[in-house]
């Protein structure tokens, strides 16, 4: 059976442990926590986002994107279109088709016995 009840005898162990109740063992560690709290705060942060990150990231893959399809409409019929003939439509036709360019102006003969030059000298 184990003997709950025995003392401890090593030196060394009674003085950390009387360092630890006294909390000369704790100043060291809070002195240098209280030095570097906000490089400690902006790590805790920063690992914060980082797996807030990884579990947004794993719950975007998982989901599906939403298919958005318009309504069924059905299959398009083709629309029944009545044909006439109007008694003004050759007239239509003859309107639509004349042209609006100009002739070509007629070029004047090439005469050789015009002279521009006064005889009168």
């Amino acid at each position: 059976m184990l003997n709950l009840t025995s003392k401890i005898t090593n030196p060394e162990a009674i003085k950390l442990l009387n360092d630890l109740k006294s909390g000369v063992f704790w100043a060291p560690i809070k002195a240098w926590f209280i030095r570097y709290q906000w490089y400690l705060v902006g790590g805790l942060v920063v690992i914060f986002l980082l797996i807030a990150l990884s579990v947004g990231k794993a719950v975007f893959r998982r989901s599906q994107a939403p298919v958005f399809l318009p309504p069924d409409i059905g299959t398009p019929e083709p629309t029944i279109q009545e044909s006439f003939t109007s008694i003004y439509e050759p007239l239509r036709q003859n309107i639509l088709n004349f042209g609006i360019d100009l002739p070509d102006p007629i070029i004047p003969p090439f005469d050789n016995a015009i002279n521009l030059e006064s005889d009168n000298i």
